[in-house]
């Protein structure tokens, strides 16, 4: 967060900043690209790249500007919203500075080229033109032209695709060249988890930036700054002769400045604690309660973390078994940036509309669903839903309904840990519940969904019978098994939790060693647990773990009943 004033000078401009560490380097240096990774609380969005985008829209009046992130959907319900109030804190106002996702009005300025489509897109008062582009669509940018690019979540970001972005950047070098920003790049980020699979290759840029040439901008900065303090010293005594030489000195320096700045690289990591000041003690207290410490460690102070693929319970997981295309995003052209987004199984690409549905279940405080299709030799993973206490099964059901409330085939199979009917006498079990949530709404009424619980009189699934036919299905070594191929964004948490998820090995008294999973993150705090925990890989285990794919690679397995509903 950071406080500015404005002094006006006959024709200058000279601004008293109030503003954490990092946003003061960046503020000073103002580099040609700056990369930062900063923990969470650091208001990169809506405070460095907020105002830093300012200064560049600023700078070059009437260009193209691109705003990348992972899919279309995290951009408008997470990116965007955080740049725009950004803007708006600092006093820019909806229809006077900016715009978005139709034609400007008369009294904003035209871009320096006629825009195809105003769909997705910001128009600034001075002509600028913000595009968004998303990577699981990147050959929309390669044809275009602009003159800078912003990603905000860039461990989100892949290096390829990312890449296929680039050669965007070009053009009209005779109307932006003068810009230290022109060609220039924005990525901020809280520290990538290679863990969880991010990108780290922002990272690497740390080796682009020269770190002299930084120094020697800081430092030409700091000296405009003391010119500037003493020009508002020198205005309010009245000395005008002294004014003027100031002001000279201004010109001089900028000059300097300027050129210092022409192809520099300014990377920066920092933990949130840059903005303690604002955050105050509770806020990391609260963190560290809320987050456990290993995540405490990634997000807010910036520390690397990785687990060894030896550690691993699932250690065939690949990431083949994860794709990236899994939305249509012409749904999403219905909407705009500052809408409310519906998602629903309407945007899926994978999904078969005309066929059930599947889904792993497991319970407790919290609960947690994998639902998805087999179409042909594929086991695809469309959607994640989870609940945390006092949430219950009505909640759960209630997400399941919302997302697929267009499926024209309303049934669906669950697969669930066998505890889920440990009460099914009493007509209060887990599972009955569930499918009670699912098949009717809260007045009671039919929704024309049909559950049919495919784990009665199952016997309790061993760890070590996991974790061999998990692997077994993840190395697709079996022809007459699906591959497993799940959607990248809408299963995040599972993801996570099957990349996590650690082995043990127990040993007992007759020093037989047996394999097991580590359950410890399951005492996480419960806000933790969808994304760090192990009870996604839970919900994973009961989706694949069922007799048509077990007795296909397995004679022993957990299933102990002839009930054709099992097969």
């Amino acid at each position: 967060m950071s406080r500015r004033t404005h002094v006006n000078l006959n024709d200058d401009n000279v601004n008293v900043m109030f503003a954490s560490k990092v946003k003061m380097l960046v503020d000073l240096i103002k580099p040609q690209d700056f990369y930062g990774v900063l923990g969470r609380g650091s208001a990169k969005t809506s405070d460095i790249v907020a105002e830093r985008s300012m200064d560049i829209i600023y700078d070059m009046p009437r260009s193209y500007q691109m705003f990348l992130s992972d899919t279309y959907a995290n951009a408008l319900t997470n990116v965007l919203p955080a740049l725009i109030e950004g803007w708006q804190r600092k006093g820019w106002k909806e229809g006077i500075h900016f715009i978005t996702d139709k034609r400007p009005p008369a009294h904003f300025k035209n871009p320096y080229k006629p825009p195809l489509s105003y769909k997705h897109s910001i128009s600034i008062f001075n002509g600028c033109h913000f595009v968004l582009g998303s990577l699981d669509q990147p050959s929309g940018l390669a044809g275009a032209s602009y003159q800078h690019r912003y990603g905000d979540e860039a461990r989100l970001l892949k290096k390829k695709k990312l890449d296929r972005s680039t050669p965007a950047l070009r053009g009209e070098y005779a109307a932006f060249g003068h810009s230290v920003y022109y060609m220039g790049n924005t990525f901020t980020t809280d520290m990538p988890n290679i863990i969880l699979n991010d990108d780290d290759w922002i990272m690497n840029m740390e080796k682009e930036m020269d770190q002299e040439q930084i120094e020697l901008a800081l430092h030409a900065a700091l000296v405009l700054n003391e010119i500037k303090q003493e020009i508002i010293a020198q205005k309010q005594i009245g000395n005008t002769s002294e004014l003027a030489r100031l002001k000279k000195s201004l010109q001089d320096w900028t000059c300097q400045w300027t050129r210092i700045r022409k192809g520099s690289t300014f990377f920066y990591a920092a933990s949130s604690f840059v903005n303690v000041d604002i955050l105050t003690d509770g806020y990391f207290s609260a963190n560290l309660k809320a987050l456990g410490p290993e995540e405490f460690k990634s997000a807010i102070l910036s520390f690397k973390i990785a687990i060894s693929k030896g550690e691993k319970f699932y250690g065939a997981l690949g990431d083949h078994h994860f794709y990236e295309d899994g939305v249509n995003n012409s749904y999403y052209d219905r909407f705009s940036i500052l809408d409310t987004i519906e998602e629903s199984s309407l945007a899926l690409r994978y999904i078969d509309h005309n066929a059930k549905l599947e889904c792993g279940v497991d319970f407790g405080d919290m609960s947690s669903i994998i639902s998805g299709q087999q179409r042909g030799n594929y086991l695809y993973g469309l959607k994640e839903f989870y609940t945390l206490a006092p949430e219950n099964e009505v909640e759960l059901g209630r997400k399941f309904r919302d997302f697929y409330k267009h499926h024209p085939v309303k049934l669906l199979d669950m697969y669930y840990d066998r505890s889920g009917n440990q009460n099914s006498k009493t007509k209060r079990d887990w599972a009955s519940a569930l499918k009670r949530a699912i098949e009717k709404d809260e007045n009671g009424n039919s929704t024309g969904w049909v559950v049919n619980l495919m784990s009665l009189n199952q016997a309790t699934i061993l760890q070590e019978e996991e974790y061999q036919f998990a692997n077994r299905m993840l190395t697709e070594s079996f022809p007459n098994l699906p591959k497993i191929r799940m959607d990248k964004f809408l299963c995040k948490c599972c993801k996570s939790s099957l990349e996590l998820t650690k082995i043990m090995v127990k040993t007992d008294r007759k020093g037989s060693r047996t394999i097991h999973k580590d359950k410890s993150s399951e005492k996480l705090p419960l806000a933790s647990r969808p994304m760090f925990s192990t009870n996604f890989s839970d919900a994973f285990k009961y989706w694949i773990y069922r007799r048509s794919f077990v007795d296909k690679v397995n004679t022993h397995s957990s299933f102990t009943t002839t009930d054709p509903s099992m097969i």
